[in-house]
């Protein structure tokens, strides 16, 4: 194919630059996924040439298998985003049982040839919504700006509300795009209103959620390998943060650039200052005409806008009057804007009349404050006067959106307020057109937003007006509607479509739940509202925000006199599973579960009866208890044949597959689970990943692998543990990625002697952890990590593994805690930890036996062994060894089996019984295939080989 950086394609009204992955119509982005732009690519490189399906996944899905639905679901999300005014075919053309082809005329030009497309990247230009003007008088300003971030990459634009700051910062960030490759993220902070969620704004323009504990780490790992500009825009009502982040990010990345826009310096110790003035206006003593006037940028930009909006030009009768208006406004560019556009309907001496006279009104902001600052308040007051009082009705009203919001958001909250949708959707035009409301795209659609001193202002007249509660119930109400809606979808709305449409969302949600929760809210519509946004946080894997979300949403509950049965029941089994995911168990969850339990019966709601046994079971098993996990599993198998839920059914056949595993029917369960996921072999459905809390496709594989590796197919254990990992990162659910690395990859690749793969995965978990709260995984994070650390020859890494044990066992997470003992015996016996050995492996073997978790009872007595053997009792060492290779092959657990074989192969060896060794180790050896790799094969095939030269030496 084509290179991707030479270029564009253009065909019809559309370009695509498949460098920057962003597809235009016109000069507005289109919204569409990644894999459905990889996919274009391919048919805009091909145009006209069938593109067989098989070609057409290969290039979107690399490496990965995925079913065809997948390739079916991108290609009409591509078709959708394509809007055709008048054509005799589609752009795209399905040939039945074959492939498609790009029917409508393309080509293609070389970057020298093609436009410019904006840069897009992270938060996206696209975000920003200070309109498509060009600066007048500012041409100076962008060349120092884009200079000192060239020069210096850290660079914070200091002026009064309403100068131009933002728009500077945008227009230097396009002057930038080709020194930063990597695109322009823009934060704005004016939607954030606490200084703690500066770090969750900056993660989210870049592409994660909120709802971590270190995101400063996250955001400094997520643009360290980037070539990028961030701008942080409006920071000054969250200063010292702002400043503090900027600064560590700088001084950890050097390599990005950053601009700042905020009403005051950090004084940080590595920014540049720049301040940006007002526009340059004439003296009132300057006597100039019309041509001289237009020198000065306050008069132009003011004329121009007018000449824009009214049809105006300046006579040079008009000068002194046009002056004094720019005076008046000091030069501020955002009053300028909201000014000049006045002359539709009054002449200049009428305007700096009302202007004169508003400025007398200053109700808005203390008369302490700056001048400029108090010009910029009344020019909105004045502004807000002229409104039509629909117009102002609904300015008011915008202000309850935290952000970004469509007109079908404005006729949702205002349904009570105006006329008709017709005269709400003018009144919104209007109030674009007047400046009061910034314009964009979205999603490929309109989409506006308040400037932070307009939404600051419209918030206080919504109150003085009386008019807030009502407002914030329409808000929160409308809300609720949405995301009702956005859970009935969630159950047949492909993931990503969903995501897409709802995600954004989050920020209104999280303010309409604070305020259905607030003094003057709404308990009950905050109870609804926290249950529908359920779905919400655990496809974000927002485990610590829905614990505490939903927590306080149950104790409203309580004071409730008749809370709605569906909606407790909810809110408890989310309650439930949350606590699964905290440092410990503790008695409080499984409490909560069993009442989640009772309320699904209670409502008679079966998915909700499968969901909360699952929940339940879940925590047994995590608590280590296996025959209560098969009586809840028989519970939930019950509901599931009752209702014919194929889906749940599987999902239990796995998970009572693994609880006999654990329970030692090793052969059953890897039989079971091969046959398993052949009959879920693709990602093709991604809807509905949390229901069960984990992505079947990826826990099948999770499973799949653990039991072949102790089965002894390690090849297939090593291509299960991928495809789990990948499929993983193809769903983006941060809890499903956690599993496969915590519970397939790591141990699987740390007993491999793949220590490297370990340590690489171990970091990813632990970012998960971070990013989401994944408090559960913490301990055995911890233990990894020391065990890496001994492989490495760390000399306090055994140390660190019992303290990570000690946390395991204290946590009560204690599946596979067995395991975990027996690795801690055997680092400490080759440290010549004897008694830390001893120690360990007795607890082993004592919570196998209290848990029945004799899956790794070879194991433990391989190492039982080892550490008899090493004390100086070797008939007990040898014994132990025997019966570890006995019960490693009546179980099946061949891994274990070739380890214990090899150790006991090598006492015999030093007693001088080499040939009884090799007839003992030569068949075990022989069961795994020719191209099975990892230490323990390796390790039996050189002392079989040592023997045969031994023995062959002998003969000689």
């Amino acid at each position: 194919m084509r290179p991707v950086s030479e270029g564009a394609y253009f065909f019809d009204e559309y370009r695509f630059f498949p460098r920057r992955q962003l597809l235009l119509r016109g000069q507005v982005p289109v919204r569409v996924g990644a894999r459905a732009l990889d996919l274009l690519q391919v048919l805009l490189e091909r145009q006209g040439e069938l593109v067989s399906k098989a070609d057409l996944i290969r290039f979107a899905w690399p490496d990965t298998f995925v079913h065809e639905s997948n390739l079916k679901v991108n290609i009409a999300a591509l078709r959708r985003s394509l809007l055709q005014d008048q054509a005799d075919l589609p752009y795209i053309v399905t040939v039945p049982g074959r492939g498609y082809r790009f029917a409508a005329p393309v080509r293609f030009e070389t970057a020298s040839a093609s436009s410019v497309a904006p840069s897009h990247g992270g938060g996206g230009l696209e975000r920003q919504l200070q309109g498509s003007h060009l600066l007048i008088g500012r041409e100076d300003d962008v060349g120092e700006v884009t200079k000192r971030v060239c020069d210096r990459g850290f660079v914070t634009i200091v002026g009064p509300a309403g100068v131009g700051k933002t728009s500077l910062a945008v227009a230097a960030a396009r002057e930038l795009t080709e020194r930063f490759n990597d695109g322009v993220c823009f934060v704005d902070l004016a939607a954030i209103n606490d200084a703690q969620l500066v770090c969750a704004a900056i993660a989210s323009a870049l592409g994660s959620a909120a709802g971590v504990i270190d995101l400063l780490v996250g955001i400094v790992d997520a643009v360290r390998s980037k070539n990028m500009l961030l701008i942080l825009d409006n920071c000054e009502h969250v200063l010292t943060t702002s400043a503090l982040v900027a600064e560590h990010m700088h001084l950890a990345v050097p390599e990005i650039g950053i601009i700042a826009t905020s009403r005051e310096p950090f004084r940080s110790k590595t920014e540049n200052v720049y301040r940006l003035a007002p526009l340059r206006c004439p003296s009132d003593e300057a006597g100039l005409d019309g041509r001289q006037a237009m020198a000065f940028p306050a008069v132009e930009l003011f004329v121009t806008r007018a000449q824009e909006a009214a049809g105006y030009g300046l006579s040079d009768s008009d000068v002194s009057v046009i002056a004094d208006i720019c005076r008046r406004l000091d030069g501020i560019p955002l009053a300028i804007e909201l000014a000049a556009p006045r002359l539709k309907s009054c002449d200049p001496a009428s305007l700096l009349r009302h202007l004169k006279d508003s400025f007398d009104l200053l109700n808005y902001g203390p008369r302490t404050a700056p001048l400029r600052h108090q010009a910029l308040q009344a020019t909105l007051d004045w502004s807000y006067r002229l409104l039509s009082e629909a117009e102002a009705s609904l300015l008011r009203h915008l202000s309850v959106f935290a952000g970004l919001f469509t007109t079908e958001d404005v006729l949702g909250i205002t349904s009570d307020i105006v006329a008709s949708p017709g005269e709400t959707a003018a009144c919104l035009d209007n109030l674009a057109s007047k400046s009061l409301v910034s314009q964009t795209v979205s999603g490929g659609k309109a989409a506006y937003r308040l400037l932070d001193t307009t939404k600051t202002y419209a918030a206080e007249r919504l109150r003085a007006e009386g008019e807030h509660r009502r407002a914030c119930e329409s808000h929160a109400v409308y809300m609720l509607d949405l995301f009702e809606r956005a859970e009935a979808e969630w159950t047949w709305v492909a993931r990503e479509d969903w995501m897409t449409t709802y995600g954004r969302r989050a920020n209104d949600l999280r303010n309409a739940i604070d305020w259905a929760f607030g003094a003057d809210g709404d308990v009950e519509t905050g109870l609804r509202l926290s249950a529908a946004a359920i779905p919400l946080w655990d496809e974000l894997s927002s485990v610590a925000e829905c614990r505490q979300r939903v927590r306080t949403a149950l104790d409203a509950a309580k004071l409730t006199a008749h809370p709605d049965l569906e909606v407790r029941m909810k809110l408890a089994t989310a309650h439930a599973r949350s606590l699964t995911f905290a440092e410990r168990l503790d008695p409080e969850a499984e409490g909560a579960c069993r009442e989640s339990v009772r309320l699904a019966e209670l409502k008679g709601d079966a998915d909700y009866q499968l969901r909360a046994v699952w929940g339940l079971a879940v925590l047994q098993s995590f608590a280590g208890r296996h025959r209560d996990v098969l009586a809840s599993l028989d519970r939930f198998d019950a509901i599931s044949e009752r209702t014919k839920d194929s889906a749940a059914a599987s999902s239990g056949a796995r998970f009572r597959i693994m609880t006999q595993f654990y329970r030692g029917d090793i052969v059953g369960a890897h039989a079971s689970l091969k046959r398993l996921a052949r009959q879920h072999d693709s990602l093709a459905e991604r809807t509905r990943i949390s229901r069960f809390q984990v992505d079947p496709y990826v826990v099948i594989r999770v499973s799949l692998a653990f039991v072949g590796w102790v089965r002894g197919d390690t090849l297939e254990a090593v291509k299960a543990a991928r495809a789990a990992v990948d499929g993983a990162a193809a769903t983006e659910h941060l809890v499903t990625q956690s599993n496969a690395l915590a519970l397939a990859s790591i141990p699987i690749a740390i007993w491999r002697g793949d220590i490297d793969t370990a340590e690489q995965h171990l970091n990813l978990l632990d970012d998960n952890l971070n990013r989401r709260n994944l408090a559960s995984w913490a301990p055995l994070s911890h233990f990894f990590r020391a065990v890496i650390g001994h492989h490495r020859g760390s000399a306090d890494a055994v140390e660190q593994m019992r303290v990570a044990a000690n946390e395991i066992l204290d946590s009560k997470f204690l599946i596979r805690a067995p395991i975990y003992l027996g690795m801690l015996a055997e680092a400490a016996l080759q440290r010549g930890r004897i008694e830390l050995a001893r120690e360990s492996i007795a607890a082993a073997i004592a919570h196998a036996d209290q848990l029945d978790e004799t899956w790794c009872q070879p194991e433990l007595l391989r190492v039982l062994g080892c550490i008899e053997i090493q004390r100086g009792d070797r008939a007990r060492g040898e014994q132990a060894l025997i019966s570890a290779v006995q019960t490693a092959g009546a179980s099946g657990a061949l891994s274990f089996q070739l380890r214990a074989a090899t150790d006991l192969a090598n006492v015999w060896t030093e007693s001088g019984a080499a040939s009884a060794a090799a007839a003992m180790l030569d068949p075990i050896c022989r069961q795994f295939a020719q191209d099975s790799t990892g230490k323990d094969v390796a390790r039996a095939r050189r002392l079989l080989d040592r023997l045969e030269i031994e023995a062959s030496s002998g003969r000689a």
